[in-house]
């Protein structure tokens, strides 16, 4: 609760998440207390699988929840967080009952269904947050059209994966192990602090998901470059044309985080019309066209002024992720940045 979030209603759903977060830490460390009083007492060690399920349940859902909020906040609601919740406490809550009020024979035959069902939810949510990201990836390109902007966020598919690793790991909490107990423990305070970073550093890129998701609505009236009618293609083309070289004079194509609705604002087009024209005229789509001329421009950087910094040069031409940029430049120009420099400096 201790990290602030700024007044935006595109961060409506992130406070959300961080309810989510409250909860699987406390739900951790209420845990670990009761597995320290057990061993204290000398209780039976059948009981640490019980908390396993509880621990390992709440923590996928909830990780789960925060992860669904970064890429589709639409879908995650307070009420859903709630009801499963409850849902999973109260099935936990029984199983703990079962353990006192069942024979031994039967508890275990219980028992291990809940852990079968425990690998059954860490399934479903696999599928729910694969489904869910191909849906975020579609609705980014489709309204940035830049991949680059989907690479800088690539951490949020890491928030998901290594919280299904933490949640396999967390299996191993079975054997009631001592030094399990403390890899496992310190995996996820490790995990914890992750995503608690990523938790902060998404505030810059909330409004950039909100406004893509802005036109989900309106998403089945767009028109599809096949079904459009052909006279669109052709209207205009020279207009548009002086358009795009001007565009280009201005270097407008280094500037970030822009709709493909306001680029084509600028080239006084709208987004259909645009990506027709770069489909049928161009031959490549606008993506991949934009990150061309940028190379272009790099390496038009590093031929006048070869001891420029790569850094200096990748901000110039309007890339903000250092991977991207180098795997773009290799993929266009043939070779890495650092090789095309030292070709100019020889």
């Amino acid at each position: 609760m201790g990290v602030s979030i700024r007044q935006d209603e595109s961060l409506k759903k992130y406070r959300t998440a961080r309810w989510c977060l409250c909860i699987a830490f406390l739900v951790f460390g209420i845990a670990n207390l009761f597995q320290a009083s057990m061993e204290y007492d000398g209780k039976e060690e059948a009981l640490t699988g019980v908390m396993m399920i509880l621990i390992g349940s709440v923590q996928a859902m909830m990780f789960t929840m925060v992860a669904l909020v970064f890429i589709r906040p639409s879908v995650v609601t307070l009420r859903n967080v709630v009801i499963q919740l409850a849902v999973i406490l109260l099935l936990s809550g029984f199983l703990f009952i079962a353990r006192f009020t069942f024979p031994l024979n039967v508890f275990y035959v219980i028992y291990y269904v809940f852990i079968l069902g425990y690998v059954l939810l860490m399934a479903t949510y696999t599928y729910i947050f694969v489904r869910s990201y191909k849906v975020f990836k579609k609705q980014m390109l489709d309204y940035y059209e830049d991949e680059e902007l989907l690479y800088r966020m690539r951490w949020i598919q890491w928030i998901f994966w290594s919280a299904l690793v933490v949640g396999i790991l967390a299996l191993m909490l079975i054997t009631d192990n001592h030094y399990v107990n403390m890899v496992f423990t310190s995996l996820f305070t490790a995990y914890f602090v992750f995503v608690t970073i990523s938790f902060i550093n998404y505030q810059q890129y909330a409004q950039l998901i909100v406004r893509a998701y802005g036109d989900e609505t309106q998403e089945v009236q767009q028109e599809t470059v096949q079904d459009m009618p052909v006279h669109v293609v052709h209207a205009d083309v020279e207009k548009l044309k002086a358009s795009i070289d001007e565009w280009i004079r201005q270097k407008k194509f280094v500037e970030t985080d822009k709709s493909v609705d306001e680029i084509a604002s600028e080239l006084d087009t709208d987004c259909n019309t645009l990506r027709e024209y770069f489909n049928n005229v161009i031959g490549e789509d606008f993506r991949s066209w934009r990150n061309r001329i940028r190379i272009e421009e790099a390496k038009q950087l590093i031929d006048s002024n070869p001891s420029i910094k790569i850094m200096e040069v990748m901000t110039l031409t309007g890339f903000n992720d250092r991977p991207y940029f180098y795997r773009i430049f290799t993929k266009i120009a043939g070779m890495s940045v650092a090789e095309y420099r030292n070709t100019k400096e020889n």
